[in-house]
């Protein structure tokens, strides 16, 4: 068995041919939707998707890589692992896992969190034929999320003004008011849209081949870049003694945190892919679980993405500082440590093997 960090590309062109030639000596086929666009090197991209397992199954195992393009890494190196270490070969009877590489592949191939449009996949699923949601916090410390330039002057004085929300508000008031999902600012942070995205219609399609008629639809959603380095945090949306959260328990232990209850690393977000799916998979039973591994701290990651943000504003693509943006941005998301790659795939590989046991 290889170690974790075997399992890690260095780019989304090398996770993509890994992922197809994995499938190909394990005999399985990989359905393609060919995004519009191309990757950097003028390279075709796609939301690639995976089915072990019968068609017809009552219970159906989603796992998700890619919804934030950059944080990608994590979970296509969980989905190489599983298919070609052979974690897929027995699987219980009346189970199927589908598996999808790239949901925002435009996201992955581009080394962005976002998709084409700007948008945070993860808040992008609202009922756009009602008002967009409001977000009054968000509106208050948006300049600071968007400086004019990279200057240092300019950059202490955005910081100045996030620690003053912060110290008028609190820690967590200011995470959840960067992060929890915002439907105004088409060019700023944690954007949810202005309708649905390409990646939203296209995950849509593959709920409907292949999530319909299950009795039990269990998704894994895998994440990067909130926490302690290394470390994993398995977090719901499901109120706690819901019966959606009793069934996030019962698969994953009782260390599952609910964003409703203020114990979660994550703040409750608008829009969410989880959100999403219950419409998608009804009248299923949906169990929801995003698998967070930690990076760097919060002041590097929210700093990574504001000089991206930045960068793709200004169009210097081209400029010599772009490089060095990009590098930072994957820093924040994917380090390229060993000991944090086999950590992290460690517990990637050990949430969906137990999933399936209990399953």
């Amino acid at each position: 068995m290889r170690r974790g960090q075997d399992h890690f590309s260095p780019d989304y062109a090398t996770a993509r041919r890994r992922l197809i030639e994995a499938c190909a000596a394990r005999g399985l086929t990989v359905e393609s939707h060919r995004h519009p666009l191309r990757g950097p090197a003028g390279e075709p991209i796609a939301l690639d998707v995976v089915r072990v397992g019968p068609a017809d199954a009552p219970r159906r195992l989603l796992l998700l890589a890619g919804t934030h393009g950059v944080e990608g890494y994590f979970g296509a190196a969980v989905i190489h692992g599983l298919i070609a270490d052979g974690h897929l070969d027995r699987l219980p009877p009346g189970l199927a896992v589908i598996m999808v590489h790239g949901v925002n592949p435009w996201g992955f191939a581009w080394t962005r969190r976002v998709t084409e449009e700007n948008v945070d996949l993860n808040r992008n699923w609202i009922d756009f034929s009602a008002p967009r949601p409001e977000h009054k916090d968000y509106e208050r410390i948006a300049d600071a999320l968007l400086p004019e330039s990279l200057e240092p002057a300019c950059l202490a004085a955005a910081d100045a003004a996030l620690r003053h929300f912060a110290r008028s508000n609190g820690l967590a008031a200011l995470q959840a008011a960067v992060t929890r999902g915002q439907y105004h600012f088409g060019d700023g942070l944690y954007f949810g849209g202005f309708g649905p995205t390409w990646a939203r219609r296209r995950m849509t399609e593959v709920a409907s081949a292949h999530l319909a008629g299950a009795e039990h639809v269990v998704a894994v959603d895998f994440h990067s870049g909130l926490g302690a380095y290394g470390d994993g945090e398995l977090i719901t949306i499901a109120a706690p003694g819901s019966a959606d959260h009793h069934r996030a328990i019962a698969l994953f232990g009782d260390k599952v945190k609910s964003t409703l209850t203020g114990e979660s690393l994550s703040a409750h977000l608008t829009g969410s892919l989880d959100e999403g799916l219950v419409a998608l998979t009804a009248p299923a039973a949906l169990t929801f679980i995003a698998l967070e591994v930690g990076t760097r701290d919060g002041q590097t990651v929210i700093a990574a993405l504001r000089d991206d943000n930045w960068l793709h504003r200004s169009g210097r693509l081209a400029g010599g500082g772009a490089r060095a943006i990009k590098a930072r941005l994957k820093d924040a998301f994917a380090p390229g440590e060993a000991d944090w790659q086999d950590r992290v795939y460690d517990l990637g590989i050990g949430c969906v093997t137990g999933a399936i046991a209990r399953l």
